[in-house]
């Protein structure tokens, strides 16, 4: 069953679930002397990681079992913007467009800035081409658009449609005789001390039955980041604690937690990030603007700017969080929203009524800058001041201020703003994901604390860290849980 975005949201039961794992104790367990059910690979998650695993692993014969909390699969994958990046399509090449897994990991360094887990980055370039190839090939669904985003050095991001990718895969994963639980919850590893590997995963379903199943060659677990975890997001990000969050409701983090009872390392998660450009109360994906890098400037309460605006969102949003009362506002003119709305119109949503002669009631607008701000609750006189400062900076080709030289990463020519009305939008950050987790190799095995691999347990998606580093490069996120659910679901079979 696929959910809409808003029945998504609406679906309660994370508090419960979170209950149930909470009672369980940080050691091995041992397996059952009779499990419910024997199967190749157990998948801990139903979400777009696990499902690319479930696709990939009967493709070589083997007995695959998926394990979903939620009433519904997709996770977070179901309510992303579903952007792509991968370097060396057929798309770029038609577009003239010079891309290349070898550019796109490096292009992953520099945003991580060298932080990466090595060899990762190249691993996910690699994946991600033979991942997207097979979607469109294999699955037959397609990008409707090209997007160029925060940390690419070229256009890389191929926008997809969340859902239809969702239900292609589920599609292709039953009809190759993957068994799907839904409303199920796993909560322990099983550990074979014969064997010494993972060998199985315990779960307790609706009724609050126990259940163990037997994972003959492994367990992946891709059951997604921890946003939705208060306890867990406050250890690792407390600065974060007032930051709204739009992620899948069983983003928990008990996937984290069950493989770390076996020793395993994490990595990124100092590095966790919100992203700046959502709308206040934003309750879907459509409700997020990235109308800076069209050529808006980003300034605080008191009119005055604090970031250079051609870095990532997330890198806003890291000083947006720290400005005075955590506010931070968003200032373009019609110069700038007819252009976005023109040349990024699927990242632009939120502004297509204004070129019609239409103001949305989350935007303040003004024949003036003053006005606009005056409306918005901010100082007026200041504003006009900082963009008079950065016009004048434009016009001589250089930003005294913060050193800005493009509109996003190292592309476009900056404008000024100076055509009215002009435009004031309250921007907040939000938490999409948590882009850190359990430390995988290129095989999509997870890692302990003394650099060894767990044998019997992978994990892909957002419950990974490691490859994003210290930044994050937009559609990376997406990739990486599709690309290294491929890779868990094959290597946990070939492995053995």
């Amino acid at each position: 069953m696929i959910f809409t975005r808003r029945k998504f949201f609406t679906f309660s039961g994370s508090v419960a679930a979170l209950s149930l794992f909470s009672q369980a104790e940080a050691m091995p367990v041992e397996p059952p002397t009779k499990y419910d059910g024997d199967f190749d690979i157990v998948i801990v998650g139903g979400g777009g990681a696990g499902l690319s695993a479930a696709c990939a692993a009967p493709e070589l014969g083997a007995s695959v079992l998926v394990l979903e909390k939620r009433p519904f699969l997709g996770g977070s994958s179901l309510i992303t913007d579903a952007m792509f990046a991968v370097g060396g399509t057929k798309l770029q090449k038609s577009r003239n467009i010079k891309d290349s897994p070898e550019l796109y990991a490096k292009d992953l360094y520099e945003v991580g800035k060298h932080f990466n887990q090595k060899g990762l980055p190249e691993a996910l370039s690699q994946a991600a081409l033979k991942q997207y190839e097979w979607m469109e090939n294999v699955l037959n669904v397609h990008p409707f658009t090209l997007e160029h985003q925060g940390g690419q050095s070229v256009p890389r991001s191929h926008q997809f449609k969340a859902p239809e990718v969702i239900e292609a895969m589920t599609k292709f994963a039953r009809s190759h005789g993957v068994k799907i639980l839904t409303g199920v919850s796993a909560n322990r590893l099983y550990w074979d001390e014969k064997g010494k590997r993972i060998c199985g995963v315990k779960a307790v379903n609706a009724k609050k039955e126990i259940l163990s199943f037997h994972a003959k060659r492994g367990v992946i677990v891709t059951s997604g980041g921890f946003a939705r975890n208060p306890q867990v997001l406050q250890r690792f990000a407390p600065y974060l604690k007032d930051v709204q969050v739009l992620s899948g409701t069983g983003s928990l983090g008990e996937g984290m937690l069950m493989a770390q009872a076996y020793g395993a390392d994490v990595r990124d998660t100092s590095f966790i990030a919100a992203t700046f450009g959502a709308k206040k109360g934003m309750t879907d994906i459509s409700e997020l603007s990235f109308i800076q890098f069209n050529g808006g400037v980003v300034v605080n309460k008191e009119g005055k700017r604090f970031v250079d605006e051609s870095k990532t969102y997330m890198e806003i949003s890291e000083q947006a969080v720290k400005q005075p009362e955590g506010k931070a506002y968003t200032v373009f003119d019609s110069n700038i929203v007819r252009e976005a709305v023109k040349d990024t119109p699927a990242l632009s949503r939120m502004w297509l009524a204004i070129p019609e002669g239409r103001i949305p009631d989350y935007v303040y607008s003004g024949n003036t800058l003053a006005e606009a701000a005056k409306k918005a609750g901010m100082d007026g006189a200041e504003l006009e001041k900082t963009i008079k400062k950065y016009n004048e900076d434009v016009a001589k080709g250089t930003d005294s201020k913060f050193g800005r030289q493009y509109l996003e990463g190292k592309v476009g020519k900056l404008v000024k703003i100076e055509k009215a009305p002009f435009f004031v939008f309250p921007t907040s950050s939000v938490i999409f994901g948590t882009y850190c987790g359990l430390l995988i190799n290129a095989y999509a095995q997870v890692i302990d604390v003394f650099g060894d691999v767990i044998p019997g347990l992978y994990a892909a998606g957002e419950v990974t860290g490691g490859l994003h580093g210290a930044g994050y490069m937009s559609g990376s996120g997406y990739a990486k849980a599709l690309s290294f659910g491929r890779v868990a679901g094959q290597k946990a079979f070939q492995a053995n």
